[in-house]
């Protein structure tokens, strides 16, 4: 196969400083003078190969950042990439069935402290593996406390979760939850216990889902609910507004903050119908919420000591000559979430596929001829 050990750069340099609409009302905006570049870089399979047929799903880094982690899938197969060398350590294939049986689709992997992995398979396993496929410790155990219903089912209750490696306890936000009130999960595995703690202001995520059924099937458009660990405790944020909670597992407080932005909006607002009756309104309320703001899971930057935050707006073509418009805004917060900066980017292409922060750097999943790649977008301020 051809050599990729020599990385190809695509670059651009973009600078936000005479944009008026990136300057916040503060004077303190750290992103006034905002400049930035995009290098394209392709990682080197050696004498194997990327299977991207699928492209990315779940995905996460090890925890010095080193290293990323992914499935390909039927049947799965464990890969290690080194984005510091742009080259792959290794393809591991895990059983899909047998008591190390993962499924033929991985849906969620979390990595955690000497290279174990915690995941989640289409056939409702949620453990901690090995890097060689080997399940450790089993760790849906139908807790108590909660609704059996919610508690037995494997995909709802772990689809979107966070495992504490030290702990040994579970966080979860629900996909669904018809049976509880909303809340965050906490399970502790020792005692096999779990209990929901009450988080209101996220109802907005429930009244800006949209979902429309015809003849027994679903197109959605949800509110995303992320969990993100920082400092021993655990970030509840949402894409429907910009503020979130932040959870103390010892003391088992939630508290809620509230930033205040200025160049986008808070939060979503107005009436919608959630639950359309034909395609044409499901696009139309679509747009609506869409066009307003969709904010992502904030990112702690070691280097800087701040949160680093992208927010989008999307555009839906009216016409079929028209394409899909999008609008980036990069958002910064210091360790308490005050808010330090705020800008647009000067970025029109969509490039927010399979994203994640390395060294205060934005990846954005890319697949240079079926080879892996990634948009790095280098942020100077």
């Amino acid at each position: 196969m051809k050599n990729l050990s020599v990385l190809f750069f695509i670059a651009f340099l973009f600078s936000c400083s005479g944009n008026e609409e990136n300057k916040s009302s503060s004077s303190t905006n750290i992103f006034e003078d905002l400049t930035f570049t995009v290098d394209t870089v392709v990682m080197d399979a050696g004498e194997d190969i990327f299977n991207l047929s699928m492209g990315i799903r779940s995905l996460d880094l090890s925890p010095d950042d080193e290293f990323l982690y992914y499935f390909e899938n039927m049947p799965p197969k464990l890969l290690k990439v080194d984005l510091d060398n742009k080259n792959l350590v290794s393809k591991t294939e895990f059983e899909a069935e047998g008591p190390n049986g993962i499924g033929s689709f991985v849906g969620t992997i979390q990595v955690g402290p000497d290279e174990k992995l915690a995941l989640l398979g289409n056939n409702g396993v949620y453990g901690v593996f090995d890097q060689n496929g080997t399940k450790i410790e089993n760790l849906n155990n139908k807790p108590e406390g909660i609704d059996p219903t919610l508690a037995e089912n494997n995909f709802i209750l772990y689809g979107n979760s966070i495992y504490d490696w030290e702990n040994r306890k579970i966080y979860s936000w629900p996909l669904e939850n018809e049976t509880e009130k909303s809340g965050l999960v906490t399970i502790d595995l020792a005692s096999n216990s779990a209990k929901i703690i009450e988080a209101p202001e996220l109802e907005i995520v429930d009244q800006y889902s949209i979902a429309y059924e015809q003849n027994g099937s679903f197109r959605v458009s949800p509110q995303q609910v992320e969990l993100t660990q920082y400092d021993g405790k655990i970030l509840i944020s949402c894409s429907a507004m910009g503020d979130l909670y932040v959870f103390n597992p010892v003391t088992e407080e939630l508290k809620f903050i509230q930033i205040d932005h200025q160049l986008v909006p808070n939060r979503l607002s107005g009436e919608i119908n959630n639950r359309p009756n034909s395609e044409e309104s499901f696009m139309e309320e679509m747009a609506k919420v869409n066009e307003q703001i969709h904010y992502r899971q904030p990112h702690w930057d070691p280097e800087r000591e701040i949160f680093l935050r992208l927010a989008t707006k999307v555009f839906m073509p009216k016409t079929p000559e028209e394409k899909y418009r999008y609008e980036y805004f990069l958002l910064a917060y210091d360790q308490n979430f005050k808010l330090l900066g705020e800008t647009k980017l000067d970025q029109e292409e969509r490039f927010d596929y399979n994203m994640f922060f390395k060294d205060g750097k934005l990846w954005s999943y890319v697949n240079v001829e079926d080879d892996l790649g990634f948009a790095v977008f280098t942020f100077d301020f």
